[in-house]
């Protein structure tokens, strides 16, 4: 038999009052300090998990309870008459820094784990699962967005823009959603020779990258690498990820508005160049296949690419089309290879 003196508390005020709970041979509670004294056998009551050294908490039957600080006797009382094995586990497990390291270190894999494969995964489910009409929304409000802080009307002639339409509707005209796809001209010397596809469809590609081309096929390799972002629904995608928020509230409920809603985030995504190097992969290999099919020589894209690279603004206030790119070498060799 054990006396611990503890604290009551009646559940209905806040008045508390100092208490001695005796612990029966038994297995029985006896609370003493009160009126009249109470009596629970250990069945009858719910006694909280120790955690720490915190006090711990016996709950009576109504809204009453009593806390004490002597989690070593209650620990030896439950083992005798209630074999709580959890609540003992638990405390070892916290009781011992190579526990609480492990914890640590398997929350963290955890959290990464979820970061880095979880969230993609459900991203792309998700936007799968959405109408052609969100890209629409997505693609429409981004590009009016870009125009009115990264973008200037493209200066050159309609006769230049007229043949490079062509050539760009030649090259996808076989194409499933062709039709979709839309080639428009801007003018960015902030950003410099660049190319963007939003999630419409619609690839904007930058007078600096028309004068950067020796050659119309080298503009055609960096769209159809464009081509693989629209054919992925990787803007859509990036977007998703990035507000984890509403990526689950539309998993879950298939909210259309709440993801039109990110429209603002679409230039940040394109201008920082903010594509995992998985998302460049898969479009560089559909670019490489798209290539092939329309007879244009792969190392056209290589190119282009190792001009854009020595062409690198040395500023750092808007990250280019390579930034976040696998590396260039690395690219350019894939390209050359393929020849």
């Amino acid at each position: 038999m054990k006396t611990l003196e503890a604290v009551y508390y009646d559940g209905k005020t806040s008045d508390k009052r100092a208490v001695q709970i005796e612990l029966a041979a038994a297995g029985q509670i006896i609370i003493r300090g009160l009126e009249n004294e109470l009596c629970y056998r250990v069945a009858e009551l719910r006694i909280a998990p120790r955690v720490g050294n915190t006090p711990r908490s016996i709950y009576l039957p109504g809204e009453a309870k009593c806390e004490t600080s002597d989690n070593d006797a209650i620990d030896v009382f439950l083992k005798r008459h209630r074999h709580a094995r959890g609540s003992a586990w638990l405390h070892t497990l916290e009781s011992h820094l190579g526990y609480v390291a492990l914890a640590l270190v398997v929350t963290a894999a955890s959290v990464w784990g979820l970061i880095e494969y979880g969230v993609p995964l459900l991203a792309k489910h998700v936007a799968r699962a959405l109408p052609p009409s969100v890209d629409t929304a997505l693609g429409e409000q981004g590009l009016s967005m870009l125009d009115q802080t990264f973008f200037a009307p493209s200066r050159l002639s309609e006769r230049r823009q007229q043949a490079l339409r062509a050539l760009f509707a030649k090259t996808t005209a076989d194409l499933p959603g062709g039709e979709s796809l839309q080639l428009v001209f801007r003018s960015s010397p902030r950003i410099g020779a660049n190319a963007f596809a939003l999630p419409s469809g619609t690839i904007v590609i930058t007078d600096e990258l028309v004068s950067l081309a020796r050659h119309d096929d080298e503009l055609m390799a960096v769209l159809a690498h464009e081509i693989g972002h629209v054919v992925h629904r990787h803007a859509l995608r990036r977007v998703l990820q990035d507000s984890t928020v509403v990526l689950i509230i539309a998993a879950v409920t298939g909210d259309v508005a709440s993801i039109t809603s990110l429209a603002a985030t679409i230039p940040t995504v394109l201008v920082e160049a903010k594509y995992s190097r998985n998302f460049e992969r898969e479009a560089d290999e559909y670019a490489l296949q798209h290539l092939r099919a329309h007879n244009i020589a792969p190392h056209y894209f290589a190119d282009i690419l190792l001009r854009m690279e020595n062409s690198r603004p040395s500023r750092g206030d808007i990250p280019d089309y390579l930034s976040t790119h696998p590396a260039t070498e690395e690219r350019i060799l894939l390209f050359k290879e393929a020849n």
